[in-house]
């Protein structure tokens, strides 16, 4: 064979070696993108059922208030947030086709939500207790003195109303009174976060932190009045 004919022969085979090459990393490439595929239709899968399962748990809590009280009228699914900072409030996906009514009580596995403050066929409006035009009759668990808990329009609320001649202590909780008409008797509702007694006001101004967190709330039980 001549220098030429070994030559040539040479680039052949490499470039048959190349060809090779290219062939099994193009099947090697598809092969890793049908595992990706597969990784992901599984991730899915699993997040689907994660989801249902943390679903199912949290319902379950609600469901319990079905048996537990006379006054429970349905199950509803949070659709809508107010989008803005300016109101505190929730739609969920029921309203007076499942016998929903204005200033019926909402809540979640924790705790009060708020109260209806609009009502359509099939659906409704919450108004959370945190929001500015809110007000609950509360009294504090531990020493039953009486107050109104308001709406900061933030993440918190105010106990309003209690002298200052009270012991109030940080991490006390309070109840609803049922003394507003609206708010059944006995539900516990938050929690002293802060208390502030400097000033010449005759009041205290006691901070409540929401027992129930009303950022995460996906359902809720609907209680008649």
């Amino acid at each position: 064979m001549t220098l030429l004919e070994e030559g040539v022969s040479v680039v052949v085979q490499g470039v048959e070696n190349s060809i090779n090459t290219y062939v099994l990393l193009v099947g090697k490439e598809d092969e890793n993108r049908g595992l990706i595929r597969k990784i992901s239709e599984l991730e899915q899968k699993n997040n689907s059922y994660e989801e249902a399962v943390r679903e199912n748990e949290r319902l379950k809590k609600i469901l319990q208030l079905s048996s537990e009280r006379s006054d429970y009228i349905t199950t509803a699914k949070v659709i809508a947030r107010d989008p803005t900072n300016w109101f505190q409030t929730l739609s969920i996906n029921k309203g007076k086709k499942e016998g929903i009514g204005k200033d019926m009580v909402a809540v979640a596995s924790a705790g009060p939500v708020g109260r209806i403050h609009r009502v359509f066929e099939g659906g409704a409006g919450i108004i959370l207790i945190t929001d500015v035009n809110s007000s609950v009759a509360v009294r504090l668990q531990k020493s039953r003195i009486e107050g109104i808990l308001e709406g900061r329009g933030d993440n918190t609320c105010y106990l309003k109303y209690i002298s200052k001649e009270v012991n109030v202590e940080v991490g006390e909780k309070l109840i609803t009174s049922g003394l507003d008409g609206i708010y059944p008797r006995g539900l516990l509702i938050g929690y002293v976060s802060n208390v502030i007694k400097e000033g010449e006001e005759m009041f205290q101004e006691i901070e409540v932190s929401p027992l129930q967190n009303l950022s995460s709330v996906e359902e809720v039980a609907i209680l008649g009045k």
